[in-house]
């Protein structure tokens, strides 16, 4: 028999199984009810040859390490390239930071995230009685230098891989001028920030400067974690992230780089959720469909370019304040489906983050899931153990399919940037389906819509703890974070040469007005002791972007 022979006879053969199985599963409750993926796809009892007829190993596969990177992106999967162990952090003053850091370092992670507490990036500094009720509470207060200085104080940057968790051109005008002091040159300097591709001055100017000064740094970011918890599918959580990096590449074309001159710095910020083979699906199917827009579309030659880099945090919307110590489950689980889908860089949620900052307790049980899923469970040995399932291949091509569709879709509306008010109404329609979905009933939340106790026995146990353990079991907030955050501001601006300062804010305004790159007067600006809300505030006074509240200075005309 030849192979179209074979697949006919399996066809028949997989016919009368499904109506076997059909007839079973009509005699149960609800049996015969169709279940949907999370992202809308269906899913049958079994798969086989017959559901991927014309499956090619090397066009659909090959091997990791090699195009279309499916498999992943490095030859030996972490036997050579070991998964980052990254926690994010951040809360209360650089001084508490950089304990957990020194704390979490000790137990085992192996590279560092940090989020201030600004927001939108463009927040006052903490002296500013605005922002009073917000200084180090939703991320570290960082309004100076002298800030990054202690934040990072025993930390070697050149050991730990460090994540700046912002869009603000300011944390890493810092973050180099802490090079500097340290001796390591910008061409020596690694890590990499939080800059989300979009249509932005300070986010192209970040990506250029680093792309011809700082090339080892990971400057540009596909946030695309934070859109799927904003409720779209995990085929937009692909489709919608290339379109923006295309978006992003042509304005750099425009700028004068060329496509391998930024590319393999740009990573992805993406979730692992709930559904678990579409999660490890989604995640194989993301590494083809980069791999060949930006090879076959923008002509990249560079192996690097075409390899697909990803920092993975577990889905947060099903953590639940009822039940917490199910989250330990929960985010156990969603890491393992990061793991096997063969991410780089991981961030395991904390079982308490639907009540607060993870605890020193909390975070180093993230770790410790971590630990597990490498050392005991022997799924970090095998690249892409689950390659090769008819029902994982099938769901990789189906992602494939409609992320590739949806990329054309925003291409016919003007592309990434221009299409951003479109895929936003796409997210909402996609986020108002799912909870709809919860509300009915069709999607499970044990605690939440079933399994629901009266009396929550974790959370009792919790309390408990809370009130005899002699270690913190849930993070309470401290107003003398903001006592001990203005002092240290006030330090900076007592001590500071304000003629210096003056003169370092001119040189960087003018350098913005003329449309020159704005990194490098601000790392001087900063040296000089320029502070982020000085920084906010030029940027409103250049750009007329008068803001809404505490996060966003306005233009003085608009504080008149």
């Amino acid at each position: 028999m030849n192979k179209s022979q074979v697949m006919e006879e399996l066809k028949e053969i997989q016919a009368r199984y499904e109506d076997e199985v059909t007839r079973l599963l009509q005699k149960l409750p609800e049996g015969d009810r169709e279940y949907f993926t999370p992202s809308g796809l269906p899913v049958k009892p079994l798969y086989s040859p017959a559901d991927v007829p014309d499956f090619e190993y090397t066009a659909d596969l090959s091997f990791p390490g090699r195009f279309p990177y499916t498999r992943g992106v490095f030859p030996a999967g972490y036997r050579t390239r070991g998964l980052h162990i990254r926690q994010v952090t951040g809360f209360g003053t650089a001084e508490e930071t950089n304990k957990r850091w020194r704390f979490l370092l000790s137990h085992g992670a192996n590279a560092l995230s940090v989020v201030p507490d600004d927001g939108s990036g463009h927040r006052a500094d903490s002296d500013d009685p605005r922002v009073r009720g917000l200084v180090g509470k939703g991320g570290v207060a960082l309004d100076t230098l002298y800030d990054y200085e202690t934040l990072f104080d025993g930390i070697d940057i050149r050991k730990y891989s460090v994540h700046l968790i912002t869009t603000n051109a300011y944390g890493l005008a810092c973050y180099l001028a802490l090079a500097e002091q340290r001796g390591i040159a910008p061409s020596e300097l690694r890590g990499s920030m939080s800059n989300w591709m979009r249509p932005d001055t300070e986010c192209l100017d970040i990506l250029e400067y680093c792309a011809r000064n700082v090339p080892l740094f990971n400057a540009g970011y596909l946030d695309m974690r934070n859109v799927r918890e904003g409720g779209c599918t995990a085929a937009q959580e692909i489709g919608f992230g290339v379109a923006v990096a295309m978006a992003g590449c042509d304005a750099l074309l425009e700028r004068g780089l060329e496509v391998d001159d930024f590319l393999h710095r740009l990573t992805w910020f993406i979730n692992a959720g709930p559904e678990f083979f579409e999660e490890v699906a989604k995640f194989r199917a993301l590494r083809k469909v980069w791999a060949s827009v930006f090879r076959d579309r923008y002509g990249a030659k560079d192996p690097r370019s075409l390899m697909c880099r990803m920092h993975c945090q577990t889905y947060a919307p099903t953590l639940t304040i009822q039940q917490p110590f199910n989250n330990l489950i929960r985010s156990t689980v969603y890491a393992m489906a990061a793991v096997m889908g063969g991410v780089q860089s991981l961030h395991v949620n904390s079982f308490d983050e639907a009540l607060s900052i993870p605890t020193e307790f909390s975070a180093l049980l993230s770790v410790r899931t971590q630990q597990i899923l490498d050392l005991e469970t022997g799924i970090t040995k095998v690249v892409d153990p689950l390659g090769g399932s008819y029902y994982v291949e099938w769901l990789t091509r189906e992602l494939e399919r409609e992320a590739l569709d949806i990329v054309e879709q925003v291409q016919k509306r003007g592309g990434g940037f221009k299409a951003w008010d479109w895929m936003c109404r796409e997210i909402r329609a996609a986020a108002v389906k799912a909870q709809a979905a919860f509300d009915r009933g069709d999607r499970k939340l044990v605690g939440v819509n079933t399994l629901v106790e009266e009396e929550d026995i974790q959370m009792k146990a919790l309390r408990v703890l809370e009130k005899h353990a002699e270690f913190e079991a849930l993070f309470e907030y401290s107003t003398e974070f903001a006592e001990k955050q203005i002092r240290r501001v006030e330090k900076v601006k007592r001590e500071r040469d304000e003629e210096a300062v003056v003169r370092a804010r001119e040189e960087l305004a003018g350098a913005m007005r003329e449309g020159r790159n704005m990194v490098p007067p601000l790392v001087e600006a900063v040296k000089q002791g320029l502070t982020r809300g000085e920084f906010a505030r030029v940027k409103a006074e250049v750009y007329n972007s008068p803001g809404e509240g505490p996060y966003v200075c306005a233009p003085p005309a608009v504080l008149a």
